[in-house]
């Protein structure tokens, strides 16, 4: 994978770590702005009990998890463990290179399987499971469920402004009430939310 990113243009490979030995520590001093995340070198729950997802997060570095088993209990436990994106090893090099450029202008990036499968999952998940979805039962606006869809595609602030043609502050406060209505962290599970919620079928509704 290494050697195959290197050769993508426009993707710098700055530096590589052993997973099993892996710590947010290793960081410090290099210039990384996306780390890929191998799942298969770690105990996905020792992981997420040592925040290591979400400390490398705070030092501003995006992580994009990679795994060979698309399994949507993982996926949701790294997303809201602070990843921006979950996709199998077997990702196309064009599709894992598209997935780290989105992540790094601040999108999100979901294998379509695991979308499936998580759709499948939730809908039918047992009803206690299904009243604890955050945003249960509140109502949003055509606009507000057009532009959830558009980040569950992952698109950016800019890119979803221009598709919509909206100016980037109405962009920013449209996303900052889906977070407070939603009752979500971040865009992240703001793309999750669209992808297992069915949101992303609102991404072409016309402007209103």
């Amino acid at each position: 994978m290494t050697t195959v990113l290197r050769e993508a243009p426009g993707i710098d490979v700055v530096a590589e770590f052993d997973t099993a030995g892996y710590s947010p520590r290793l960081l410090r001093g290099q210039r990384l702005r996306v780390l890929l995340m191998d799942l298969d070198g770690f105990d996905i729950e020792d992981l997420l009990a040592g925040q290591v997802v979400n400390r490398t997060a705070e030092q501003a570095v995006k992580v994009l998890a990679l795994s060979a088993s698309l399994d949507p209990d993982t996926a949701i436990k790294v997303l809201r463990g602070g990843a921006e994106g979950f996709l199998h090893k077997d990702t196309p090099v064009q599709g894992l290179v598209d997935a780290i450029r989105a992540v790094d202008r601040g999108g999100a990036a979901l294998d379509p399987q695991v979308a499936g499968e998580l759709i499948t999952a939730l809908r039918y998940s047992g009803p206690t499971e299904a009243e604890a979805v955050p945003g249960r039962g509140v109502k949003l606006t055509p606009r507000q469920r057009q532009i959830l869809g558009l980040i569950g595609y992952g698109l950016t602030n800019v890119e979803i402004a221009d598709q919509l043609q909206l100016g980037r502050p109405t962009v920013k406060s449209h996303i900052s009430s889906l977070l407070r209505a939603l009752d979500l962290r971040d865009r992240t599970q703001l793309a999750v939310y669209a992808c297992t919620h069915g949101f992303r079928a609102h991404a072409a509704l016309p402007a209103s």
